[in-house]
């Protein structure tokens, strides 16, 4: 899948929500619709490792520790069904740490996203999500020999992919948590990075 393409998709999803929010019935505007959030929890490290094991002179294997991250979300309810999201991510470096080499991989995430509900009576509402972002990965490796040290740095940008499933638990009308487990893909510059996570958030309308 070519850049070109990928930019297409990614306008074609900034636009469509753009006109959601914008053609959203107005029971909505007056019941809250808006709410900022913060998530955080474990992420499962899943990246490609041979992305930075090319920069070695001799072989090496590298196994890449999880970690934890957090995101900070805008969103608005279209309706019962459907609500926008704009978040952004922060991935703590993935590390793989010896005593020859230390090699850190942390990411910035940006991404709109759509979660669609399915409503149920009562304070838990379960949601499944898809979103499109982009992303950029930074990958910085010490090497360290008693000769000489060496220090490796790379800076990549590329789009991604997001899909999940959760749920939001209100405390009250106007607070409420969300359980979510996702699954981010980056593409391009970035495939070499992938990682599950599992967030837990409080969020608050208003």
């Amino acid at each position: 899948m070519n850049h070109q393409y990928l930019k297409e998709i990614w306008l074609c999803w900034i636009m469509a929500g753009v006109f959601s929010i914008i053609t959203a019935p107005s029971v909505y505007a007056e019941s809250n619709p808006f709410y900022v959030g913060f998530s955080i929890g474990p992420i499962i490290s899943q990246l490609d490792e041979s992305q930075a094991e090319d920069h070695f002179l001799r072989p090496v294997s590298l196994d890449y520790g999880s970690t934890f991250g957090f995101q900070l979300r805008a969103g608005m309810i279209l309706n019962e069904y459907l609500t926008g999201e704009t978040v952004f991510e922060y991935v703590f470096p993935f590390k793989d740490d010896t005593h020859l080499r230390t090699v850190k991989v942390d990411v910035l995430h940006l991404a709109v996203q759509g979660r669609f509900r399915y409503p149920q009576p009562g304070p838990v509402q379960p949601y499944g999500l898809f979103g499109i972002g982009l992303m950029n990965t930074q990958m910085k490796a010490d090497i360290h020999a008693e000769e000489d040290s060496k220090s490796i740095k790379e800076n990549d940008w590329g789009f991604s992919t997001k899909l999940g499933a959760g749920a939001d638990v209100y405390i009250t009308p106007d607070i409420f948590s969300n359980l979510e487990l996702s699954w981010t893909l980056g593409l391009g510059n970035v495939n070499h990075v992938k990682y599950p996570a599992f967030l837990v958030g409080l969020n608050y309308r208003f």
